[in-house]
């Protein structure tokens, strides 16, 4: 697939968010999925539903970074509808887009 193509993917799709460092050259896609978290597994559930959505849209962004220099990734953050939040994963995302850790538990 020709670059063009992969570009014309990427604009098709509708990513929640991207963090963009044009130092360190990272893509951040940042994708946040609601789902009922009366299950102990909704965590997985949801970002195994983002991962697929995505799955080509990266696959594609993959490919053209790695020529280019850039690494992607995809973040997502997982919101429960009874309002709950993983912490752990947030944590984790806060420290990939080098959000002040003073600054975690007021977001959350």
């Amino acid at each position: 697939m020709s670059e063009e193509q992969y570009q014309e993917r990427f604009w098709r799709r509708r990513l929640d968010g991207v963090g963009v460092d044009t130092v360190t050259k990272e893509f951040l896609a940042i994708e946040f999925k609601r789902k009922q978290d009366v299950r102990s597994n909704y965590v997985e559930k949801a970002t195994e539903a983002a991962q697929e959505q995505y799955k080509s849209l990266l696959t594609g962004l993959q490919a053209v970074g790695l020529v280019k220099g850039w690494k992607v990734q995809q973040v997502v953050f997982v919101g429960g509808t009874c309002g709950s939040v993983h912490a752990e994963l947030l944590h984790r995302n806060m420290k990939t887009l080098v959000v002040l850790k003073s600054k975690w538990d007021p977001i959350r």
